[in-house]
Parts: C-alpha cells; structure tokens; sequence
C-alpha cells in the first residue's frame, strides 16, 4: 500500500509539489513563490546535492498506492537558515531539524503514512549515530509542512522551548 524510500538523482522529479519547489527552510526574509519553478527546483537540487555531499542522505518519498504522497525533509541547523527566525529556536547543534514531514494527499492523512515517515526518519537517524532531532511542530493544526505536535509528543518527542504556535520539539537517542 505504501513505501518509503530516499530521495537520488533517479526519484528527485518524485518529489511531490508543492515540496519539490519549495525553498522556505533554504532561504530567510519574506518567503514568496515569485521564482519560476524550474529556477526552484534547480535550486532545491542544488541544496540538496550539497547536503547530501557534507551529511548524507536527507530527504524521503512517501509512495501510497505507487503514487508520491509524502515528503520528509531534514539536515543539520546550518543547512537551514530560516530556523533563526522562530521565536522557540534555534534548535541545537546536536541535533538534526526536520525541516518537513508533510503528507501533500488529504486522503493519505490518518493512514499512519505519517507515523511510518517518522520512524523511518528516527530509524535511519539513529543507525547513523545522530544525537538528536529537533523540530517546530505546530499547535491546533494538521495543516503544516513539519506537521502536528501531536504526532511528536506521541511519539516521545519532548518540547524544548514553547514560545508561540510553533513549540521547538526534541527526540534524544
């Protein structure tokens, strides 16, 4: 029904959108859509060929039904200078950001994709000696590209620093 795979060069173009053209974690001031999607996506595989180069691998497609329905995103802080701006950051140095857990399809949603994506993602991230994932989920609200807080707390994440609707959230190996 579904499978989680990494992102290469032969399953980038699966990417789902809006994901695949999204550059808010990679940029910081005011975020709009005002570049071209090829500039985008160009620039989103640039970032993540860099990642990749300097920390491995660090996005996964979610397939449901063979077709991409989710998208997880993360990296070390310093891949990701928008984490600056959020009042209950920044995240520590230890740790890796989940930049995005987003299941793009409604109708995936309440599936367990999510839950599936996120200990896939803990799974990895704990075979390759990371300390910790970090992240800002958001309050009373399904609707975000890193996705509920409800979903990390029941999955043992802890809230580091609670400042506004996005609480920066923390799992320790």
């Amino acid at each position: 029904m579904f499978n989680i795979e990494k992102v290469d060069e032969g399953n980038f173009k699966d990417i789902p959108h809006p994901c695949r053209y999204c550059l808010y974690w990679q940029t910081t001031g005011p975020f709009d859509q005002k570049m071209l999607k090829p500039e985008m996506g160009r620039e989103k595989r640039e970032w993540f060929n860099k990642v990749v180069r300097e920390f491995g691998n660090c996005a996964s497609i979610a397939y449901f039904n063979s077709v991409p329905t989710g998208f997880i995103q993360y990296a070390p802080p310093k891949f990701l200078p928008r984490i600056e701006e959020y009042a209950s950051g920044p995240p520590s140095e230890d740790a890796v950001f989940l930049a995005c857990l987003y299941i793009v399809n409604r109708k995936a949603r309440g599936k367990k994709l999510g839950t599936n994506m996120l200990t896939n993602l803990l799974d990895e991230l704990r075979n390759r000696g990371i300390r910790a994932v970090e992240t800002f989920a958001r309050k009373n609200s399904q609707d975000n590209p890193s996705g509920p807080l409800e979903l990390y707390l029941k999955h043992n994440f802890k809230i580091k620093k609670d400042v506004d609707d996005f609480p920066l959230v923390r799992f320790e190996f």
